[in-house]
């Protein structure tokens, strides 16, 4: 049957269905006309489905002969910035043999329990959990930063811009084979109205990747993560979607002086955060649950990204407790409790997931996951520093000796702990006063009984191993004397004799007195805390703890709504982009990982420089000054770099550090395990 035939009759059962609509309208009660309007809006949603996969395939048929296909070149000319990943490719293979079949189901647990699963929640959990369910345009090659790999798109191109002859746009070809996970009528309420068209098979497009960068860069959405995100996706000039398979980004180009004069460039971090990309379904959220849109007129290409009413249902929307999601798992539930995954057998790479199926538990604290771990619930723990000497008597005991073996894996940890001074409130404005709370705090001390040695000490914003970390820069010692001299100088003095110090501001009297925030489900974090707060009496100053879960420390973040705060931060794969954390474009807007407020000219013009500098020495030595001016200025007490003990049971296997293991992966640089291609032996 011809498609124009086809496409005839599906327009007359839709009109049929109309017309019996407003037929039975008027015989109806309200509740039969509810159901008789939803049954019409699944025809017509299963109508547009399958107009939409006709179309697709008729496209496919024609594409040699399409006049828009027509007109571009054809990409094999240009190089793929992608590699095989000869990990997954070969060696993985190899390791698992021809018989393997996934089996087990992989049990983890996580401190907190998230507010919702909404696709730009900031809570790193839920963001782990999204890269289970949720590829990207493409991967880092096992084991390498900066190394890029096929995933949801099969290349990517550097094209020159015909307008611009220095400078070049991404071309990115997307899989054809991947689809989004249905909705299932089981996450909602039994009384929830969820339309047909939810229900059904939706392809992934590149409709869906444009809708994701117009949802970031709506100005109207207040989500953590967006305004994060923001900065970075902010200097793309233009977003094109060229079919369903293929979309182009476009960077603005800038002048920056070079040897000739200067040349146009883009970002350094350009291709990596085009590559870094991830999908977002419009066919949910771009509809209210019965299948009506949000925006009834959305023939504006760039609606999305300046419209304030689909801004606010977004933050608010319906579906914001499920993971919807394309990749090697399947969202499968939340509760109380937990969240849950199962494998997906149709995903192109079954390599990707090598167990049926993962189980996230939500629990109130490291303790409890320790408990749970010795217990046999969980297969991995990682061993908080107080928790050490619990190991070495457990691994003694009887009830050890009846179960499973436990191996362990040690690494330096991707992150720091630090206490962020907000320097919007008096006390934290003067860098004297800021370094002074440094010196008065024995960092060595807090590594050696707090954390049992499980610590480094750290002196920046960058990873301790990474070139881009001084080492030449020496941490500040622990000396209370000088604090207290910095302090003087800096105008606090004890003007009434009761022991905390004070200061004239605005003409009254300020005592030295604030608040410090941290995470109050954590041992550890609990015990340093109360250490801080002692060293800094000692010194005049009086530090209450205020000790909150997860949501509220991070609400408290991202209000700026702190004097001070005791957290840590996970770091970002290498090519380091301070950015979002350091830049002044952040300091005063809410939700901004510039939390403190934090303002250098220098630094900004740094973390500018670094944007369009190419040549890795350039790069490096730039990335020493920034540490130099960070070190300076104090605007975070640094504290430590953790080390982490990873504990796991005797069937799981392939557990390693990547960067330890060159006979497998050669050229590998990720010092932390890789844990995307575990299987379980039970």
């Amino acid at each position: 049957m011809k498609l124009s035939n086809i496409l005839k009759c599906l327009g007359c059962v839709i009109a049929f269905g109309w017309a019996a609509m407003l037929y039975w309208s008027s015989v109806l009660q309200e509740q039969d006309l509810k159901l008789l309007r939803r049954e019409i809006q699944d025809l017509h949603a299963e109508t547009a489905s399958l107009q939409h996969k006709i179309s697709r395939d008729m496209q496919a048929i024609q594409r040699p002969l399409s006049e828009k296909t027509s007109q571009i070149p054809d990409h094999s000319d240009y190089p793929n910035l992608l590699e095989e990943d000869t990990y997954q490719t070969t060696q993985l293979p190899r390791l698992l043999g021809e018989s393997f079949r996934p089996q087990g189901i992989l049990k983890k647990a996580i401190v907190g329990t998230p507010d919702n699963l909404h696709p730009f929640n900031n809570f790193k959990d839920v963001h782990d959990m999204y890269n289970l369910c949720l590829p990207a345009v493409s991967n880092f090659k096992t084991g390498c930063f900066e190394t890029l790999s096929p995933s949801l798109a099969v290349k990517i191109e550097a094209r020159p811009c015909s307008d611009l002859p220095h400078a070049h746009e991404y071309w990115v070809f997307l899989r054809d084979d991947i689809f989004w996970t249905p909705l299932q009528r089981s996450h909602f309420p039994s009384t929830f109205e969820l339309a047909q068209q939810f229900l059904t098979k939706q392809p992934v497009t590149a409709h869906d990747f444009k809708f994701y960068y117009d949802a970031v860069m709506n100005p109207y959405l207040h989500e953590p993560k967006a305004v994060s995100l923001r900065n970075y996706l902010g200097d793309i000039e233009s977003f094109t979607v060229i079919n369903d398979t293929t979309f182009v980004v476009r960077w603005k180009t800038h002048q920056v002086p070079s040897e000739k004069g200067s040349d146009q460039k883009v970002k350094y971090t350009a291709l990596g955060i085009t590559a870094g990309l991830q999908p977002l379904p419009r066919f949910v959220y771009q509809y209210f649950a019965d299948g009506q849109k949000i925006i009834d007129d959305d023939a504006d290409p760039d609606i999305y990204r300046k419209n304030s009413v689909w801004a606010q249902n977004f933050s608010l929307h319906w579906a914001k407790n499920v993971i919807v999601g394309c990749g090697p798992y399947l969202f499968e539930g939340m509760t109380d409790e937990g969240v849950s995954f199962k494998r997906n057998p149709h995903y192109f790479d079954p390599n990707s997931a090598l167990v049926e199926g993962v189980k996230i538990s939500f629990k109130e604290s490291l303790d409890a996951i320790w408990q749970d771990f010795k217990a046999g619930k969980v297969d991995l723990c990682i061993l908080s520093p107080n928790q050490l000497g619990e190991l070495e008597t457990f691994l003694k005991s009887a009830e050890y000796r009846s179960q499973k073996e436990i191996k362990s894996l040690d690494y330096v940890d991707l992150s720091f702990f630090y206490i962020g001074w907000n320097q919007a409130k008096p006390f934290f404005k003067d860098e004297r006063v800021r370094k002074a709370m440094t010196l008065a705090i024995d960092r060595n001390r807090i590594i050696e009984q707090n954390l049992n040695r499980m610590g480094v000490a750290t002196t920046g914003p960058c990873f301790v191993s990474s070139p881009s970390y001084d080492q030449t820069i020496s941490p500040y010692p622990y000396r209370p004397e000088e604090a207290r001299q910095l302090l003087e100088e800096a105008g606090w003095v004890d003007l009434d004799g009761d022991g905390i110090r004070d200061k004239i501001v605005n003409g009254q009297k300020v005592a030295f007195r604030f608040k410090m925030y941290y995470f109050v489900k954590n041992l550890t974090s609990k015990v340093i805390a109360e250490y801080i707060t002692t060293s800094l009496r000692t010194i005049g100053i009086h530090c209450e703890l205020v000790g909150l879960d997860i949501a509220d420390l991070s609400r408290q973040f991202n209000d700026k709504n702190f004097d001070a705060i005791f957290m840590g931060w996970k770091l970002g794969s290498p090519p380091e982009d301070f950015r979002q954390i350091w830049h002044s474009s952040g300091a005063l807007e809410k939700g901004s990982s510039n939390a403190i407020g934090f303002e250098n000219v220098q630094v900004d013009s740094i973390i500018d420089e670094l944007d369009y500098e190419y040549h890795k020495p350039n790069r490096i030595a730039l990335y020493h000054q920034f540490h130099h001016i960070i070190h300076e200025e104090s605007p975070y007490t640094f504290l430590y770099t953790p080390k982490v003990r990873l504990l796991y049971r005797e069937y799981v296997h392939n557990l390693f550090v990547p960067k330890e293991h060159q006979e497998i992966i050669p050229g590998a640089d990720m010092t932390e395990p890789h844990l995307h291609s575990i299987w379980l032996s039970k």
